[in-house]
């Protein structure tokens, strides 16, 4: 008679933190931004003062150093996208028509975003985000940073699975005999380091 229970639990899935969650999906978005903006010579900085010669978006003080000429504004004036005109720097016609393809492309990784939960959860999530950050103090006129001075410090590899910017193993099980956390707690390492090397190399 055979006594043995030949069937194979299912192990239980890993419980990972809040904070976790939220920073890997930072990273995630991130990276996938960098990845479209990366494929048309751009990268975050270029493509908010494309938006802000636009007239697409209002961002305290950029619009006063934008028009002081910069080496990002004139590096797409370089490509026709901008020109100086009357002492006032202004998108043209072909940089007007570029950031428009270009804002398609950002739109549809915001789209897939969206798409990955029904617009009840998504709006469940944003308005719990919300009562969290309120709760611990946050409000309107907190200052939006994401990084050291206002900047996305992931340092490099940033997004890639050994990059320094998200710790050894991310997303990994643990290793027989590891602590089921410790993957977890390296995250965070890897995280905070990640963030120093992009403050120091901004």
């Amino acid at each position: 008679m055979n006594t043995h229970d030949n069937t194979s639990e299912t192990p239980e899935p890993r419980t990972r933190s809040l904070t976790f969650w939220m920073r890997a999906a930072e990273t995630a978005l991130s990276s996938e931004m960098h990845r479209t903006l990366s494929a048309e010579g751009l990268d975050r900085r270029d493509w908010a003062v494309l938006n802000v010669l636009a007239g697409e978006r209002d961002i305290p003080g950029l619009a006063e150093r934008v028009q002081r000429g910069g080496k990002r504004v004139r590096s797409l004036a370089a490509r026709g996208w901008a020109v100086e005109r009357d002492g006032a720097w202004i998108i043209t016609e072909e940089g007007r028509r570029e950031r428009d393809r270009i804002h398609a492309l950002v739109s549809g990784v915001r789209d897939r975003v969206r798409g990955t939960v029904t617009d009840a959860d998504y709006a469940t999530t944003l308005a719990s985000l919300e009562a969290i950050a309120r709760e611990l103090g946050w409000d309107e006129s907190s200052p939006r940073r994401f990084g050291p001075r206002g900047r996305h410090g992931f340092g490099h590899g940033h997004g890639h699975r050994h990059g320094h910017g998200c710790g050894p193993r991310f997303g990994d099980h643990p290793r027989h005999g590891e602590h089921p956390r410790r993957g977890e707690r390296a995250f965070e390492r890897g995280f905070t380091a990640g963030f120093a090397a992009g403050r120091d190399a901004a």
